[in-house]
């Protein structure tokens, strides 16, 4: 394999957001519809983080991602389901303390979900497309990749159910308990990679000696909007401030993206194409991490087929016809 300027490598990364990557998918599913065929095939590497992750092994699979779509819409409200926010402090506090000993919700409707789109046997080995998933293996303390097998000498994480990987990358702390994969326990990939962007570059520099100006990324948000805290919310932030309107969450996604939006803007230039809408403040109101109502899903929906139509004849264009190198080896 031998990638340059006229054969380059392609890689499509695809942020972490909890409910909100029902964007990305009805993002992908545009994509789908126009060229008429599974969007991995134009890319030789998919990188995903937490529900970028989920969607990342469907494209991995092939799996349409209308379907990938509709078994978002279905099962959304049953992994999470609708709860009211208290509004008084004291409410605030009580909640907190109600979930300071278990996660706010059960993996099981998550895990049936994947099962759906992926099948709940399916390995890692049985993917089509070349595909990395991040999550912290937190028995060992290190952050680490899922990776198909392909490169030759990598022989471990193809043996692995592929709804493990994706409930791996997709324990977000609080949020779900902690996944086991191989007799080792995983959090959230978003935890150090939510936008999993220089994994893919780096993947491709470093394993395959891929010129960075043979790289080239498409990178699809989840409706990220900056996060700014009011002079009036004062400095004093206690953990109930900090889990309120899951602040927390929001800083650290927002701020991982515009970084890593930055950096590889910097060294890709026109090679980068970053798909994203960040809602308005009365649509930010309909949407949250854990919001998976009829109202979010109009909305997210209504944004990823904007975003993804304003470019599909100019950015998207020189993406859609590429033919990747990257294969995964079978057994023999």
């Amino acid at each position: 394999m031998e990638w340059n300027k006229d054969a380059p490598f392609q890689a499509l990364a695809l942020t972490g957001g909890g409910f909100r990557g029902l964007f990305t998918a009805r993002a992908l599913q545009a994509i789908e519809e126009h060229v008429g065929d599974p969007i991995g095939r134009h890319f030789d590497l998919t990188c995903g983080t937490s529900i970028g992750g989920i969607v990342a092994l469907a494209v991995a699979f092939e799996v349409p991602m209308k379907s990938v779509v509709e078994v978002f819409e279905s099962y959304g409200p049953g992994i999470f389901p609708e709860h009211e926010t208290p509004s008084s402090r004291l409410g605030k506090l009580n909640d907190l303390w109600r979930h300071s000993r278990k996660p706010r919700y059960s993996a099981a409707p998550l895990r049936e979900a994947v099962a759906k789109l992926l099948g709940k046997d399916a390995l890692l080995k049985d993917a089509i497309h070349p595909v990395a998933i991040p999550a912290v293996n937190v028995t060992q303390g290190v952050p680490q990749v899922f990776k198909t097998r392909h490169k030759e000498e990598w022989s471990r994480d193809w043996r692995y159910k592929a709804v493990d990987i994706a409930l791996a990358t997709a324990a977000a702390p609080t949020f779900f308990e902690l996944a086991e994969v191989g007799g080792n326990l995983y959090a959230d990939g978003g935890l150090f990679a939510n936008a999993p962007d220089l994994i893919a570059i780096h993947e491709a520099e470093y394993y395959f000696g891929v010129p960075i100006d043979a790289v080239w990324v498409l990178s699809i948000g989840t409706t990220t909007k900056s996060y700014s805290v009011s002079f009036g919310k004062g400095r004093e932030f206690g953990i109930a401030d900090w889990m309120e309107g899951e602040r927390l969450f929001n800083v650290t996604i927002s701020s991982q993206q515009q970084f890593v939006d930055q950096l590889v803007a910097h060294r890709l230039k026109d090679r980068y194409v970053r798909i994203d809408h960040e809602p308005s403040q009365e649509q930010a109101k309909d949407l949250g991490l854990d919001v998976a109502d009829s109202t979010a899903c109009r909305t997210l929906k209504g944004l990823a087929e904007k975003a993804v139509t304003d470019v599909l004849g100019t950015k998207l264009k020189p993406f859609l016809g590429h033919c990747p190198q990257l294969k995964i080896y079978r057994e023999d």
